[in-house]
């Protein structure tokens, strides 16, 4: 059995590559995979901008414990900034929350990755159709197909 995190990296290379065989149908998936992969990339934007938010807050809060620590045991001496963020990038709240906040903010990235591959996809095959459509139009049989159409549109 296959890992819920294989299965969305598999799905992940079907979106970003190009069947060149079956242009209708990559036309046809884009919008939902671009829908998909927008979605995934909102939920994480939104969970980043939460941890940054923790953060703040374990920051703060750390910093308050740990400035009347040092002042308790300096016993009446100043206690300086830089002691107390020294004290704060030692705290294991404060690691914690800030690899959580890295590691989301790297799943941002990523996904911003993934939603650039999907647009340049749909780059490709707009200029794929055009190239293809160029071609077809130079081709006799094309061309006195879509005359004998228009023809018949007309009604002669």
């Amino acid at each position: 059995m296959s890992s819920p995190d294989h299965d969305i990296e598999k799905y992940l290379s079907e979106c970003v590559r190009i069947e060149p065989l079956a242009l209708e149908e990559e036309f046809v998936r884009l919008p939902s995979d671009l829908s998909f992969w927008n979605q995934r990339y909102s939920e994480v934007y939104r969970y980043w901008l939460q941890c940054k938010i923790e953060v703040g807050e374990v920051k703060a809060r750390v910093q308050l414990e740990e400035r009347d620590r040092l002042e308790n045991a300096a016993k009446g001496k100043r206690v300086t900034i830089g002691e107390v963020e020294d004290a704060l990038v030692l705290n294991a709240e404060y690691q914690k929350a800030k690899m959580r906040e890295i590691t989301v903010e790297a799943e941002k990235v990523r996904l911003w990755g993934v939603l650039d591959a999907l647009r340049s996809k749909r780059d490709m095959l707009i200029s794929l159709g055009a190239h293809i459509r160029a071609e077809m139009s130079n081709d006799p049989l094309i061309r006195q197909q879509a005359r004998i159409e228009r023809e018949v549109e007309r009604g002669g």
